[in-house]
């Protein structure tokens, strides 16, 4: 009798360990939201002191999770940072430093000719996507793309040929041709969003691409899924939901503020809009806003809010600067917006929430960048890391659990090698190392330096008060130029300075 007890508690031991080890293989990993902005400027949100933008979902997701008052984009324009966030890799890197395929304007008007560069991402690139789906999850990109060569017709580049099982919406250019059904232009027919051809009239783009993930998001709940959305708003055109125009222009006239205000800001030669007070533009942000909130719900309703880690991010700094004003956001306290290394340029919001992982109303200082996501988002959800891959990156668990309060890294890094129409500063780099950012201007050699700790708006330049600052500082970013393969512009022999583009109004 003792030999069968024996016998029969082995097996139920047996039967026990098999059934643990199963339950393990089968437990859900959890899921992963990345929520990308586009052109949404840093202080775009309520969250970050906007007094007429209304941002009551994202500054929720912070409330209950972190949110990086010092993260930067890896770029000041969207292709450069859409591929650092898939790759891991500084734009330079990869040799992806202006929107797709593009070197930027060039010609008799301007000094220098920018490098050559690539449209897409190398396909030896293991994406965050790739990797992701190499563990089981079901991938979806939905919205803006924008990695592919402008002049490549064809589909070898779209996300379904790197690492997404389901690509919604998302080509090769980088704006709609309209938020509104069919989300198509007669004048510019190149930008004609592809893959949404069902729907009917006053449809709205933000609302529709949200609709198709809370579609996948149900069809898909029993296995876990990395959702890759990035949203086309708050890009040009702008176009709001028109039944929201009301509250904001009445909203503008409680608080005084002038939709089309002065002259602007001086920015080198260009102009930067003073004050937010533009009512369309605040009702795509509100749009945007209010479809977070709708995705929210529903991963509520699905009993997925807290198997789902959260991402929220913006791709570059807000449109703020051109020849006028009278652009669509202002960037303030921040200096320059959009294509610029100012901070208007590249500082952009960043929230993580993962209940029980994310400790709720984290405030983090540390200076961190889109690299970082892809080891970040690897390491939350307890997968090996790719150091090879994300070489560029570090994982952000560190400061999220509270294990360290800095980042094991010299300084961020910032190579613009290119001209924009919207920035009269031209071609630049520059470099975030502690408290101090350096800034380079390559046509002629003019450094600038910042305390960004009591300057965030950059308006004390302390390059003659800190000389050895300034000298760590530009041979660090040198150094580093090297080092990343970072291509620099050249002497233009065709420049006329009586036809400089900054001379144009």
């Amino acid at each position: 009798m003792k030999i069968q007890s024996s016998i029969l508690t082995a097996l139920l031991l047996t039967v026990f360990f098999i059934q643990h080890i199963q339950s393990k293989e089968t437990v859900k990993k959890p899921n992963v939201i990345l929520f990308l902005i586009d052109d949404l400027g840093w202080s775009d949100l309520s969250l970050t002191g906007s007094k007429f933008h209304e941002t009551p979902n994202v500054d929720r997701l912070a409330r209950e999770g972190a949110f990086f008052s010092d993260a930067y984009a890896a770029s000041s324009v969207c292709s450069p940072t859409r591929a650092s966030i898939l790759t891991g890799k500084y734009p330079s890197r990869i040799k992806m430093t202006y929107i797709s395929g593009t070197s930027g304007p060039k010609g008799p008007g301007y000094q220098l000719n920018a490098p050559k560069i690539v449209g897409n991402i190398n396909p030896k690139d293991i994406t965050l996507a790739e990797a992701l789906r190499s563990h089981k999850y079901k991938t979806v990109h939905i919205g803006k793309w924008h990695l592919q060569n402008h002049t490549d017709k064809g589909k070898t580049h779209y996300p379904e040929k790197h690492g997404f099982d389901v690509n919604i919406a998302g080509f090769r250019m980088g704006q709609p041709g309209s938020y509104y059904f069919p989300y198509k232009s007669d004048r510019h027919p190149n930008t004609n969003v592809p893959g949404l051809e069902e729907g009917k009239e006053g449809d709205y783009l933000t609302d529709a691409l949200t609709d198709q993930a809370i579609q996948f998001i149900r069809k898909n709940k029993a296995q876990p899924f990395f959702i890759n959305f990035w949203y086309y708003t708050v890009h040009t055109p702008i176009q709001p939901k028109k039944e929201k125009l009301q509250k904001y222009t009445g909203k503008a006239k409680r608080l005084g503020l002038n939709p089309k205000p002065n002259k602007g800001i001086p920015v080198w030669q260009s102009r930067a809009r003073s004050e937010q007070s533009s009512p369309a533009y605040a009702c795509m942000v509100e749009s945007m806003d209010e479809n977070i909130g709708r995705l929210l719900k529903t991963l509520k309703q699905e009993n997925l809010e807290n198997d789902t880690l959260i991402i929220f991010f913006s791709d570059n700094g807000g449109l703020s600067t051109g020849s006028n004003g009278n652009m669509p956001t202002s960037c303030l306290p921040l200096r320059a917006g959009k294509s610029w290394l100012y901070e208007g340029g590249i500082r952009v919001p960043l929230v993580l929430r993962m209940p029980g992982k994310i400790k709720a109303g984290l405030r983090i200082k540390e200076p961190v960048i889109s690299t970082d996501l892809y080891p970040t988002i690897l390491d939350l959800l307890n997968l090996p890391a790719m150091p090879t891959q994300h070489r560029d990156g570090k994982s952000l668990k560190p400061l999220l659990n509270g294990k360290k309060k800095t980042m094991d890294r010299e300084a961020l890094y910032f190579h613009y090698p290119h001209y924009h129409h919207i920035n009269s500063m031209g071609p630049s780099g520059a470099i975030r190392m502690g408290k101090y950012k350096l800034i380079e201007v390559f046509e002629t050699g003019k450094i600038e330096l910042y305390n960004l700790e009591e300057d965030m708006g950059e308006q004390n330049d302390l390059v003659d008060k800190r000389p050895k600052v300034k000298e760590r500082l530009l041979n660090s970013l040198h150094q580093w130029q090297k080092k990343s393969g970072a291509d620099l512009p050249e002497i233009n022999p065709d420049y006329l300075a009586e036809k400089d583009f900054r001379h144009k109004k």
